[in-house]
Parts: C-alpha cells; structure tokens; sequence
C-alpha cells in the first residue's frame, strides 16, 4: 500500500510529515530514540474509528514521562571500516566501502517535585560517512574523440562523418567538448565499453541530532498535564556520482528541520468518565540543494543565454540527458527545491464505561500550511542522443520559472467508537468515523487549473473553496468500522474486523502543489528534423535553447508548457480494510496465530499525460507534438482519480517460550498486491517508476504493485545463557566470575523475502514517444517492449551481467509503441540475511548496570544482489551492478540508572 496511508502519531497527535516529496525525509516528523519511547504499538487491522487515514497502519508511540525517582540510560552504538567484511567484487582493484559511524546519546528523568511535577529529556547524535560502490555508463574515449562508431550527419552543416571518423567536436560545439573533456576516465568494463564503464566509492554523509523535553504535572487525583518540545535537525550529502563539472547529479545537499510540540490534558471525571484534550504543533524546513550551487553561471563559462545567473541557482552544469547512458550529465532536474509544513492539531476526546458498553467519542482539526518551492528544471535540461549532443542540436528543451507557493488545507474529523462486551466471550466493536477534508488551495489564490473544455487555464477568485481550489468539496466521507472478538473456549479466539478509511494526503510529485501556468511554468519544447530535410527555422541549439522565454510567465505560450489538470469532482482515495485470524494456543508456552488479511483501494491518483499522443499511422514517424489531441497545447500532466489497487494476504505466526529463558517466535507471510498504478517518488533507489504505458486503457496496467512481496519469512531465536546471577545455575557466582561469566543473552533473526517486481521498459524514439513528459513525477508515461522466450538457468556471476537471460525485448513499431509485456513482470533478487546479537549485562550496584551489546548484520557475509537495469534500450540492460550490505558489525555500550 502506499506509504501515505499510514498514521503516525506520537502522544497521542499527529505526527506525519506533510512534505509533498520524500526524496530522503522520513514519513515521521519526530523519530524519537527508542530509549525515550514508553510505549510503541503498531494497528495493522480493526482500526478504532478514533485513527483516520489507516488503510496501511497506525504506528502509536508515547514518549516516557519522569516519576518519583531518577532514572536515566547513556550509550554509544559504533560501526567501521576494520569492523565490516568486504563485498562481492564487481571488478578490480576491489576496495572496501569506508564506513564510520556513530550514534551516542543519554536520557535523564526524575521529579522536579515529587508527586507532582516531573520531566523527562532526551538527546541522540548520529554521524555517519558511508561509502558505497556505484557504476555509470558514460561516453568511451572514442566517443569524447568524436570517434562513433555509426556514420552520423551535422544537421546545421549537413556535412557527413562516417563510422569511425572523428567529428572536430571542439571546433563545431566547445559547449560539448567541454563537458566531455570534464567527465571522469572510464575504469572499468570491457576496453571500448559503453556499459557500467565508471566505477567510484560516492560518499554519503549524515549528521543529525534531536532532542525531546517533556513535563508532566498532577494538578489533583482527577487531572494532570502535560508539554513536550521535541526538535530534529538532519543534514545530508550525497556525493555526485561523477566528480567535476560534467557531474554534479543526485541529490546534493539535503537538510531537514523538524519541531513537535505537544500538549496534553487528562480529566478523571468520574469512575466510569475520562475527559481528553491536547493540542500539536508541527513545523518542518526541509529541502535540497546541487553540489556545486553559487559556483559561475553558464553564462558567463559558455555564453548560454536565458538561464539564471542568481548565486542561488547557478554552479556547475545544468542536465544534459544523452539517450543510452542512465545518469545525465550535470545537476538532478528537480534540485533545487524545499518543502516547509506547518501543522496544527487540536484533539478532543470522551469515554464513557456504560454498563457493558465502553463508549469513546471525539472531534480532531488538523491545518496544514505548506510553503513549497518546486517547479523545474530551474537551471534547464536538455536532451538528445550523443550525436546530437556532441552538434548541440537539444530535441527537447525544458525550464522551469522560480515560483514559491504556499498551499492551505484542513481537516475536520468526528468519530463515534463502541465496544461491547456482549457476553463473556463475545466483543463487537462498532465505530464510525466522518472527515472533511478541503481540497488544496493556495494562500493568495495563485491557484489555476487546465479546462478540457474551453481549452483555457480557470484562475482561482476570493470565495468559496471551489472558487479558490477550482475542486469540488467532497463532503460524503463516512468510514465505518466493525470488529468482532469470540473466544471459542479458554485457549481458542477468533477475530474478525472491516473498515473503510479515506486518505487527504497523497504524493504525486508537484502535480497537487498549485504550481500551474501561467503563474508557474514547467515549460517543455521539443523540436525534430525531418529525416534527410532542412533543419526547420528557429531550430534552436544548446547555446540558445533557453532564449525563447518558455519559463517567462509573463509570456505564457500553452504549448511549449507543461500545464496540470485537476478534475474537478475528483473525490479522495478510500481504502477497504477486512480481515480473520485464528489465535489457538497448542501448549502452555505455544500460541499459533493465522490471519487471512485484505485491503481494496480506490480512487488513487495516477499521474498521466492528458495531451497523449496517439501513434503514428503505418509508414509515419511523425513526432508526438503533430500526434496530440490538443494542438495547442503541450504536455498536460493530469492527477486522474481511476487508480485502484488489491491485496490479499496470508500470515501465520507461531510463538513458543522454551524453558531456561529461551524464546522462539516465527511470523510468515504471503501476499498478492494487485494495481494498475504507483504513488510517486517511492521507487527504490535505481528503480524506474511503473507509470502507465497507455493511461487509455488501464486495463492493460494491471500487475503486481512496487511494493509487492510474495513470501517473506522472519525468524526471531533469544536466548538468556542460564549462568549468573538471577538464573538457573551459578546464581551464587561471586562479583568477579558473575562478571565473566553471568549475565550473557543470545539472540538471531533471519530474514528472508521474494524480490520485489521490476518495470522493464524502453527509451522512446521520436516516432514512438506519445508525450513530451520527461520526469515520471509529472507523469511520463513508461514504455514497455514485446517480449518472448523464458527465464534461464545461470549462476550469479553470469545473472549479474544479463538478468533477463533467455527472454528477448523488441521494441515495437511507431504504429503500435504499447508493447505486449505486462507491468512489473519481472522481480528483483530475492533476499536472505541472518543477523545476530550478543548480550552481556554487568551490574554495577543496586540501581546502576551496564550493557555491553555487539551485533552482526548479515553474519553469514551472503551476498544479496540489487536490482538490475530495466531500460532495454541502454547499454546496460540486465546488468546489476549493487548489492545490499556486506557483514557490518556494531559494538555498544550503554548506561543504565
């Protein structure tokens, strides 16, 4: 299921991040440390009506409150390099990935005054330099020459150089010859290779700090209260994959500032009434920016007009997307931009015990303030194949305007909850949940929305919230929820439960943020050349490409735009929730549990092309702007509500407490999650976005989801070694031996899974594209091949290097781009990991010990594969060229008082 429909909450509040990317923000606001959480619990079925937005889960926690004594913990946890096994080795020289890292910090709770005033605070620091092996595929040294291995023609000149005749590339385009001469020596492949041919150890650095401090208060026996300040500050950078100029791709930069603050109040009205009221606060700055941000503009390096020259936007190259290599040239499209929530959160709450009934009812708002920058390429993208590239003739150009906008929303929530004791071994739960949720507008109304039907942008007006949305309100959302509880005999329950819950908050890039024309441009231009004809007039090259204004709003052109379109009687998503379990205990330490459950989701948003071409006729290769069905406009990035996804799944989990302080629990699952869509920018890293080919017919969309896992099976063994003090044997062990030999638990987990489904697709030629849509963010459609054959047999060394061994990808003709493959037809590697621990605990004095931790991450050193390249059309199609981590291990020291 999508990650945005899961509820967090920390005390008993919201505490959801409402950023509307996740490039590296976590869905949580506050990530307390798990020495400074009372409690944790984790709703995956018969939600409460008191939770909304739960069609995934709730995750609950409580932060520890201060009592009448003080108590406290201090630890450092500490990896390194020496620590950490080395990996599989892609190519030579092989050298280990350098990691160091730290995460240290205390607890301290006692009273201010006793019984009744206390506090609770809590820091955590966390420093990290992690390196990890990373493959590009770049131009080879023949290429940088002008060396291609294909005759190509000077579309400016028409002058023909052929196969293995070198282009004077410094004299026709120095643009080109510079970025070429900058990029990194290939150092690895095959010798001429254009595929995984660049090899480097990226660093990623993360350093972040948090704190909570907290104050409970008893006013009387019938009341008390509560403040909590909790504040993150997490800042990150990611290394470019390729160093210097030509680089400068990935996320950079990446800082987030969270604050919580929450307050809470308890009233024991009577034995059978309790009275809750509490309020949240929520503010994040979160955002990104290039590695090389304020270095010289293109400008004044290049001549290249129509770019921004501010200190904030410039450095380095801009993007420059060669088709055949995975990583452009230059800076990441989407970099730079930020995300800033606000959130407020006003909770009331009311219980009543009547007679068998135990009755909760209560009202929550939410307001959530967004100010978000993210329209882009704010330092332009330029696209072509590398011939084109090397003659500078871009055939598509895109540029976004810097518009900064700040969206409103609330929400209105009302619940009723009853649960009922019908007999002794019969509990009904009854609830029903009512939201409004407002449709995003924005706070000055610089809101607009494409119309279909009169072809023009509708611009928000003072008024109503449809004027100021441009959405119809959706005011018929009523979630009901029903559970039931039946103990068969005193060792036999069953459970059984149905929910229906609607989701306000859904991430699909910049498509829902208001940032529309003409206010804010995504401007997109592409341009061909006929086929042996003359280059078209005003055919713009690489140093002119962002002169004609296409992110100039006051010069607002519909078709060289990306504009969005928002139906107007679009409704929330809703999510069905059912499931059935069987608890029975076996033996008197033995509980087997079986669960059946099911979830249908409806009305997501799909990003799609609106304007979709359709394809050319037979014998045509006509380009997707002359195939549109709005001429006059270009790509129309449309949030179409007809996505719906299914699961079904099947758990069982088996518990049992062995005598002598051994413990065994094993939970297993199999799971079948069905959709026709994906929630955007929740791909894993390296992944491609399983957009739909043809938003016309989602019928031929369906597939397993991104997150789809058939079999997962996890395996928790603790072991408490039975010397010492407080156990079986050697419990009179004197101070000394108890310390060597006392105290020591053992514990393993093993993790096993199914991979997770892989989109194979192809690049696109001009003949075939039917959008102009370069970002799966905004909506660019995936194309996907024919396929034939079967998988075949072979071992990791030979997987690696063609994991779609046996099958054969073609790409489809121009009259007919939408191949026969599937979506998500294939699956990752699978993965196997053991971890294990060892324990020893040494009692200092009465209240005082100290914990000696070390644990082993992938003890057995297995290696568990990545995911392998999806584009058929690059020239590292198949090959993997990642793995998840080596055996890492990790000593601690921790505190406790």
């Amino acid at each position: 299921m999508r990650s945005t429909y899961n509820n967090f909450l920390l005390d008993g509040l919201d505490n959801t991040y409402y950023g509307t990317s996740n490039q590296g923000y976590s869905s949580q606001v506050i990530q307390p440390s798990p020495d400074a959480v009372a409690e944790f619990k984790v709703i995956t079925s018969n939600y409460s009506a008191e939770y909304g937005r739960v069609g995934g889960g709730v995750v609950n926690a409580a932060l520890r409150s201060g009592t009448n004594q003080f108590h406290g913990t201090a630890y450092e946890f500490l990896r390194n390099t020496a620590l950490n096994a080395g990996g599989y080795e892609f190519s030579q020289p092989y050298v280990k990935p350098p990691l160091q890292r730290n995460q240290f910090g205390a607890t301290i709770g006692g009273p201010f005054i006793k019984n009744k005033l206390f506090f609770f605070g809590d820091y955590e620091g966390f420093r990290q330099l992690q390196h990890y092996p990373n493959f590009d595929s770049i131009p080879n040294a023949n290429d940088r020459q002008g060396i291609l291995p294909v005759a190509v023609v000077n579309p400016f000149t028409g002058v023909l150089y052929p196969a293995n005749t070198q282009i004077p590339i410094a004299s026709i385009n120095p643009f080109a010859a510079a970025v070429l001469n900058a990029l990194p020596a290939a150092n690895a492949g095959a010798p001429g290779s254009r595929s995984n041919n660049y090899q480097a150890l990226l660093l990623i650095r993360d350093y972040s700090d948090k704190y909570d401090a907290k104050i409970d208060g008893q006013i009387n026996d019938k009341m008390s209260t509560f403040l909590r300040w909790s504040q993150r500050k997490d800042v990150q950078y990611y290394q470019p994959s390729m160093s210097g100029f030509a680089g400068g791709d990935g996320n950079g930069y990446i800082h987030a500032i969270d604050q919580n603050a929450a307050w809470g109040y308890t009233w024991t009205v009577n034995a059978t009434s309790l009275f809750e009221a509490r309020l949240g606060f929520t503010h994040v700055l979160a955002g990104k920016a290039p590695p090389y941000v304020g270095g010289p503009s293109l400008q004044s390096l290049f001549g290249i007009q129509g770019l921004p020259t501010s200190s904030n936007l410039t450095g380095g190259l801009n993007t420059q997307t060669v088709s055949g290599f995975a990583t452009a040239f230059g800076r990441q499209t989407s970099n730079p931009q930020f995300q800033n929530p606000t959130s407020w959160n006003p909770k009331l709450n009311y219980s009543k015990s009547i007679g068998s009934h135990s009755v909760k009812l209560g009202y929550e708002y939410l307001l959530v303030h967004t100010e978000i920058l993210d329209t882009n390429p704010l330092y332009g993208q330029d696209s072509y194949n590398l011939a084109d590239f090397i003659f500078g003739a871009p055939s598509q150009i895109n540029l976004g305007s810097y518009a900064v906008v700040n969206l409103r929303q609330y929400v209105h929530s009302f619940y009723l909850q009853d649960d009922w004791r019908v007999t002794p071994k019969l509990t009904v739960n009854v609830g029903l949940r009512y939201e409004f949720a407002t449709p995003l507008y924005e706070r000055d109304n610089n809101y607009s929305n494409f119309n279909p039907a009169t072809l023009n942008m509708d611009k928000a007006v003072a008024g109503t919230l449809k004027q100021r949305s441009l959405v119809k309100p959706d005011w018929l959302d009523l979630g009901p929820r029903l559970g039931l509880a039946y103990s068969i005999d005193s060792k036999t329950v069953i459970r059984s439960g149905y929910g229906i819950s609607y989701d306000f908050f859904n991430r699909v890039g910049s498509a829902l943020e208001g940032i529309n024309a003409p206010q804010a441009l995504f401007g997109v231009l592409t341009q061909t050349i006929p086929t042996g004809g003359p280059v078209p007039a005003g055919f713009l090259n690489t140093i002119n490409s962002f002169t004609t204004g296409i992110a100039n709003p006051s010069a607002f052109k519909p078709s060289v735009s990306n504009v969005v379109y928002l139906q107007p009687d679009m409704r929330w998503p809703y999510i069905q929730n059912w499931f059935f379990s069987v608890q029975r205990q076996l033996s008197k330490d033995t509980v087997l549990e079986v669960a059946y459950n099911g979830n249908h989701s409806l009305r997501l948003p799909i990003i799609a092309d609106y304007n979709q071409a359709a394809p050319n006729l037979p014998g045509q290769s006509l380009p997707y702007t002359a195939r549109a069905p709005i001429p006059s406009y270009g790509p129309i990035t449309w949030v179409d509500p007809a996505g719906n996804n299914h699961y079904n799944g099947l758990s069982a989990r088996l518990e049992h407490r062995f005598g002598g302080g051994l413990y065994f629990l094993n939970s297993f699952t199999w799971g079948n999650a069905i959709g026709d869509s994906e929630q955007a920018l929740e791909t894993y890293a390296g992944a491609s976005q399983a957009n739909p080919q043809n938003i016309h017919n989602l019928g031929a969309e369906a597939g397993p989801t991104s997150f789809d896992v058939k079999f997962n099976n996890v395996t928790s063994v603790v072991y408490q070694v039975p010397f010492g003090k407080g156990r079986k044997y050697a419990t009179s062990l004197n101070p000394v031996m108890d310390a060597v030999l006392g105290g020591w638990e053992l514990s393993g987990i093993n993790t096993a899974h199914t991979g997770t489904p892989l989109n194979v697709y192809y690049t696109a030629s001009t003949a075939n594209a039917v959008s102009g849509l370069s970002n799966d963010y905004r909506g660019q459609p995936f194309l996907r091949p024919n396929v034939s054959g079967s998988a075949a047999s072979q071992s990791a060394a030979q997987m690696i290097n063609n994991y779609f061994a046996g099958y054969t990808f073609t790409t489809p003709s121009a009259s007919a781009p939408f191949g026969d493959l599937s979506r998500n037809a294939f699956r990752s590697p699978g993965l196997e990991q053991w971890d294990m621990a060892i324990d020893k605990n040494f009692r200092i004095r009465e209240a005082w010990s100290l914990q000696f931790r070390s644990e082993f991450f992938n003890i057995l050193n297995h290696t568990n594969f990545g995911i392998p390249n999806t584009t058929t059309t690059s020239t590292s199609f198949g090959q993997i060229r990642a793995t998840y981590p080596a055996r890492q291990i990790q000593f601690a020291l921790k505190l406790l008082f």
